[in-house]
């Protein structure tokens, strides 16, 4: 019969072991999946409310957003540019295997969010 401490080792080792194996199968799914995207690219266009993006993976419209992310409304960007800078930082994050999400303090830099009210779970109204 096994001791008390050779069963947690062991049962430490069985945690360790999973953990490694699903870091690789994640690793290598997003390996993967940036090997199969051939093309990615912005698509802006103009809104009622100013401007949007899409983006295209492989020629099909992967995201398409007409208002700013991350803020509550249907508020598009002011200009053409912010729209652009938004939509490669998603490019960026795709081509990497990444979450196509843009937070608050990325988009703090591209356009000015003082115009807007911050709500309490970090987002803007």
């Amino acid at each position: 019969m096994m001791n008390r401490q050779t069963m947690i080792k062991k049962h430490n080792l069985i945690v360790i072991l999973i953990s490694i194996g699903a870091s690789i199968a994640i690793w290598l799914n997003a390996l993967y999946k940036q090997k199969n995207i051939s093309s990615v690219k912005v698509l802006t266009f103009h809104t009622v409310s100013g401007w949007g993006y899409n983006i295209l993976v492989d020629d099909t419209v992967f995201i398409h957003q007409a208002a700013i992310p991350v803020i509550n409304g249907k508020q598009g960007f002011a200009k053409r540019e912010q729209a652009e800078k938004t939509a490669a930082i998603i490019i960026n994050k795709i081509k990497k295997g990444e979450s196509p999400i843009v937070t608050i303090f990325e988009l703090q830099k591209i356009i000015p969010l003082n115009e807007y009210e911050n709500d309490r779970q970090g987002t803007l109204k």
